[in-house]
């Protein structure tokens, strides 16, 4: 009798392990109704974004340039349907970011002309990343103030032209960083407030991921939150379905990790925006992790699994 309880009682324990495991570990199921607009970043790859819009993606987001053949792409695809948050940023000057003597001045001229390239595009961030070194060029030297500065004439210009237009600031402020939260309290404190309709942050995950780090995530977007009192977008969050340098990442990984993230995002009020990053192929030069949808091998062009819960999820939001 002793012996069939022991075995009776090691069942029970193996069928709770596996209950906590399943519940613990499976995807999360996406939500009925998504809350905020969904978008996806792009690169200006044409034949993936022409898939998307065919496919009834309607939401991008990109860095915005002053060359006339992103002008007529863009041009072409918003006559498609296309929507795009533009990225106003070292891209949008002349001889973009190898540009690294460029001024205020010079600044507001490409800026103005970005405006006028594009006057179908009424939602415009302020740079991509200021806190990053690379993306320290000329006048935006990594400064709280010049930054502060860059917000303000960029968002004087484009209002003189679209008073109606949404200024996205911060141009993707990373969480878990204190440092880079109190430069952005320093940016917020100039006076930055006046001029912006909405934040952008960028979170991306640990690897490998655990479902424990979004309380992380929340703590991290609320103090944002309570610093600006705006409307949160998030304009870059992702996790590569394969890697030059990670081992062990996979399609069913990425596409559990998509469908968790926009169902957290989706309890938070203020969150109003989500773009996954990214649409298409590689992403971060010779690290080749693969972030995108629509995969750049095996064929070239193949949706992968989280495109499927992409459009899922893209149906019940806001932007369909």
């Amino acid at each position: 009798m002793r012996k069939f309880f022991l075995l009776l009682l090691a069942f029970a324990v193996v069928l709770i392990i596996i209950v906590v495991f399943y519940y613990s570990f499976r995807p999360m199921e996406v939500p009925s109704k998504i809350n905020f607009f969904v978008g996806v970043c792009t690169h200006g790859n044409e034949s993936s974004e022409i898939f998307a819009i065919e496919n009834g993606v309607r939401y991008f987001r990109t860095d915005i340039t002053n060359s006339n053949s992103q002008v007529s792409l863009l041009d072409k695809e918003h006559a498609l349907g296309a929507s795009y948050l533009g990225i106003l940023d070292y891209s949008t000057l002349p001889n973009g970011i190898g540009n690294k003597n460029w001024s205020l001045s010079e600044w507001n001229e490409s800026v103005e002309n970005a405006v006028k390239s594009y006057p179908w595009i009424t939602t415009w961030e302020i740079w991509n990343e200021p806190y990053v070194g690379v993306f320290q060029t000329g006048f935006m030297n990594g400064s709280a103030y010049n930054y502060y500065l860059i917000i303000k004439s960029a968002s004087t210009i484009i209002k003189e032209y679209q008073p109606n237009a949404t200024i996205v600031c911060f141009g993707g402020a990373p969480i878990g960083n204190e440092n880079i939260f109190l430069w952005y309290s320093e940016v917020w404190n100039y006076g930055a407030g006046k001029y912006c309709n909405a934040i952008s942050l960028h979170i991306y995950p640990s690897l490998p991921f655990s479902a424990s780090e979004f309380s992380y995530w929340r703590s991290w977007i609320n103090a944002y939150e309570n610093m600006t009192k705006e409307p949160i977008w998030i304009t870059e969050f992702g996790m590569p379905s394969s890697s030059a340098t990670l081992p062990g990442l996979s399609q069913s990984m990425q596409n559990s990790f998509l469908v968790q993230s926009f169902s957290f995002f989706n309890s938070f009020p203020y969150i109003k925006r989500v773009y996954w990053y990214d649409l298409w192929g590689f992403s971060n030069g010779p690290i080749e992790n693969n972030f995108g949808l629509l995969n750049l091998t095996n064929p070239i062009g193949k949706p992968s699994q989280a495109w499927y819960s992409f459009l899922e999820i893209y149906g019940r939001s806001l932007s369909a």
